[in-house]
């Protein structure tokens, strides 16, 4: 092992790591710098040579643009219009009428429905939206926040369409089926355990004070978890990576509504008891969704004709060129569903334009800093940074680095905030070491997704963003505190997980 080379070749890492975690500079300004760091680094130390150092960054770019900054357009772009059309308020009014039970609502609010705001929106909504929501049902700031954290993890790996992981497959070149099917199995003991850890914060909340013992409430929470974790799973094996969040999360509030009306007896979430006048009913609220889910279906019986020209460009940058699926990538089909679903709702085209202006406003400063990150992420690869890291963490760490994968999918996660960004960074590191140390490289390439899920609990962004939504700004130390833990103990799990997968 070259230290040397070792050294220069996380240098990146560790810039971006500190930038991000210890100072207050925005996040472009500090990819920015360390891209200017890399590209000198990999010109003057690792002698690539300028050309192709170029188009590196111009690969970067186009995979940047589409699938990622798109779908993050139309993920945003379609909950803006939810929330004119009055669909989020609906979706939020009917998952607090299922119970009376803080510890349950809990799990329905952070869980459920934040599952669901990340599966199609992420950007921190299913953080703020939820933290501030428990608010109003009671919760002491901290706690609120706290839950929303926790709940905000194993969603995270599917969130805005599935875009985590297809932006894996993109940069490891791994096949996007098998990461999808490897990160639902990683996942699945977690989408059970999470309800039950919120449920059991929510138990012991200061000024919430149960009136039936924690046992009582398990049964739902499993049911939720379960439903959950089924779901996720069997889309991901059979559908794809798009509908895995929002499959999971429709589903573990169908099973529990089911639960709740076996043990109530009587109808539960009636239109009757539940819908005021000129409110949307609960098929109205959940058009733009309905509409995404049929369009998704359709282009996945479609999936090679539509990844084949016209449908499909080839732009030649980088060695082998990037191929563009226009018309099937998730952000088109979101754009898509939201611009009719929107229609039918009643909101003119003069008002969707305006949404739309207001969402590229909304996500500018998050897409230029993941274009940024991804032609870090090329042009270490391509100078060789990425290999040399590798190459010492395979020798450091050799059959136990499993043990690490989702330690540092997680450290990812907490510099860049982002399940998304995470992979786009760590994801080739994640490869090269799996494949120097002998193991499965699509199954570390997973791991850092799993990881990364656990680190959004403890993102300095997500604090921020939810804390400053509850006016709570001066306790972020306080919630980073008390979720380290949290994190600790699922990063725990997940990388015995992950080793006796790998190890027998």
């Amino acid at each position: 092992m070259n230290l040397i080379d070792a050294l220069m070749g996380s240098l990146p890492f560790v810039l971006l790591f500190c930038g991000l975690a210890f100072t207050r500079f925005r996040s472009y300004y500090i990819a920015l710098t360390v891209l200017g760091v890399t590209l000198v680094s990999s010109h003057f130390f690792w002698n690539t040579p300028g050309v192709k150092l170029l188009e590196a960054c111009l690969e970067g770019t186009v995979t940047a643009l589409v699938p990622i900054i798109w779908v993050i357009f139309g993920a945003v772009f379609s909950y803006i219009v939810s929330v004119e059309t009055g669909g989020i308020e609906v979706i939020k009014n009917r998952l607090t009428h299922l119970t009376d039970d803080h510890r349950v609502q809990a799990v329905l609010v952070a869980f459920c429905f934040g599952g669901f705001l990340e599966a199609i929106a992420g950007f921190g909504t299913a953080v703020a939206i939820p933290s501030a929501m428990l608010i109003t049902l009671g919760f002491a700031a901290v706690p609120a926040i706290t839950i929303s954290l926790v709940a905000n993890s194993v969603p995270v790996a599917f969130g805005a369409l599935g875009i985590p992981v297809i932006a894996l497959a993109k940069v490891t070149n791994l096949s996007v089926d098998a990461l999808t099917k490897l990160v639902a199995l990683q996942l699945l003991p977690f989408a059970i355990l999470v309800p039950v850890g919120i449920a059991a914060i929510a138990n012991w909340s200061p000024g919430k004070k149960a009136a039936t013992p924690f046992t009582s409430v398990l049964p739902g929470v499993l049911v939720i978890g379960s439903a959950f974790s089924l779901v996720q799973t069997l889309i991901a094996f059979f559908i794809g990576p798009e509908l895995v969040a929002v499959g999971g999360s429709l589903a573990a509030f169908a099973a529990y509504l089911l639960y709740r009306r076996i043990q109530v007896g009587k109808r539960i979430l009636s239109s009757e008891n539940l819908t005021d006048a000129g409110e949307l009913s609960l098929s109205s609220a959940t058009t733009i969704y309905l509409i995404l889910l049929v369009l998704v279906i359709l282009t996945r019986f479609a999936s090679e004709t539509l990844k084949s020209p016209p449908f499909a460009v080839l732009i030649p940058v980088g060695k082998n060129g990037v191929t563009v699926d226009y018309l099937s990538t998730p952000g088109t089909l979101l754009v898509l569903a939201t611009l009719i679903g929107g229609k039918l709702l009643g909101v003119s085209f003069h008002r969707l334009g305006a949404l739309a202006w207001e969402t590229a406003f909304v996500i500018r400063y998050s897409a230029l800093t993941i274009l940024l990150i991804l032609m870090i992420a090329k042009a270490m690869s391509v100078s060789g940074m990425i290999v040399a890291v590798a190459a010492a963490l395979a020798a450091l760490a050799k059959g136990g680095y499993p043990l690490l994968a989702p330690v540092i999918g997680a450290i990812g996660t907490f510099v860049t905030g982002s399940d998304t960004s995470s992979n786009v960074l760590l994801g080739e590191l994640q490869k090269q070491t799996a494949i120097k140390t002998g193991f499965s490289p699509e199954w570390l390439a997973a791991a850092n997704t799993s990881g990364a899920s656990a680190g959004k609990m403890i993102s300095p962004q997500s604090i921020q963003i939810a804390a400053s939504v509850v006016g709570e700004e001066s306790r972020q130390g306080e919630i980073l505190r008390k979720n380290i833990s949290y994190c600790a103990l699922y990063l725990a799990l997940a990388g015995i997980f992950v080793a006796a997968v790998a190890w027998f």
